[in-house]
């Protein structure tokens, strides 16, 4: 793990040396969009400790079942584009367009919420950040867990579908209201909020979906989950589309280098929510299918035929 310690001294070194934000400034404009890379430190700390963490625990992992055994390359796959969507979210000229552009930023919310966080979810196994630590350590934090009773009733309650469900529409619901989401905007701590915010009830709702307790959902149960979270998004993102007048007027003095207003911006982003957000639930619903229909034809057994000669007799 050495050069884990060098890897995150060196990153803390970086970010004591660039204190200046990087919202700070005016947003880019059109012909220096591709000039624009947001320096995000703790973005970046937290990118790599969660990709070594990963990596040093499948190794021990892979050591000891086999290679490609507990967690399948594919899961490594999905895990590490995961970790690639979110960096294209925060760290690429897209982190900054979006204080330029309303739309933009839909982009972004749409990556990490519905893109990055259900591949994490699909190439996540909860043992191997276990595995990850060494041996004391993975037995120490074994036992404190195991006498955490109401941090175990609490993790449990937060499994729950219905809380979960809850959870996920109003953080989806208060961060796009005007006055918190151009909180947002002005201020770089709020902003971080609203990311970690977006970030930490997706995983929850991706993980209730998929992976929760090692059961998934039955599939009415996953039905009822994702048709009520398409409903409710796309109202709003009906509300934003069709809306008369501009509700983010904080873009006002940037739109307008893009060829756009405030309204076409919003009615722009408000289809972006709308329509590929409706085919990620789609797809997730779709896939729930598959894999139920898939089960069935499993499991199902047919009654042994008698040979024909036995049924001529």
């Amino acid at each position: 793990m050495r050069i884990v310690r060098y890897i995150v001294i060196g990153i803390a070194a970086l970010i004591v040396a660039q204190p200046v934000s990087a919202h700070a400034g005016e947003p880019p404009a059109p012909h220096d969009l591709w000039q624009s890379w947001p320096w995000e430190p703790w973005v970046v700390l937290g990118l790599v400790l969660s990709a070594l963490l990963y990596l040093r625990g499948l190794q021990r992992l892979w050591r000891r079942a086999g290679w490609g055994r507990a967690v399948s390359p594919r899961q490594v796959l999905c895990f590490g584009s995961g970790l690639l969507v979110i960096a294209i979210a925060l760290l690429s000229p897209l982190a900054a367009v979006s204080e330029a552009l309303f739309s933009a930023h839909m982009i972004q919310h749409i990556l990490l919420m519905n893109v990055a966080a259900p591949l994490l979810i699909w190439g996540l196994e909860p043992t191997l950040v276990l595995w990850a630590l060494p041996v004391a350590t993975r037995r120490g934090v074994g036992r404190w867990w195991r006498r955490r009773a109401l941090l175990q009733t609490g993790w449990q309650w937060l499994n729950q579908p219905g809380v979960v469900w809850t959870i996920y529409a109003l953080t989806l619901w208060l961060w796009h209201a005007p006055r918190f989401y151009q909180a947002a905007i002005a201020s770089e701590a709020v902003h971080l909020l609203e990311h970690v915010g977006f970030i930490a009830s997706a995983l929850l709702f991706w993980w209730v979906l998929n992976r929760a307790g090692h059961q998934t959902l039955q599939l009415g149960a996953a039905l009822l989950f994702l048709f009520t979270t398409a409903l409710h998004s796309g109202l709003l993102a009906a509300i934003i589309t069709f809306a008369q007048r501009p509700l983010y007027p904080i873009y006002a003095p940037y739109v307008w280098a893009w060829g756009l207003t405030l309204l076409s911006d919003q009615q722009l982003a408000g289809v972006i929510m709308w329509v590929p957000v409706g085919f990620v639930y789609l797809a997730a619903l779709l896939w729930r299918l598959w894999q139920q229909l898939a089960k069935a034809d499993a499991e199902m057994t047919f009654p042994e035929l008698p040979e024909p000669s036995q049924r001529r007799n």
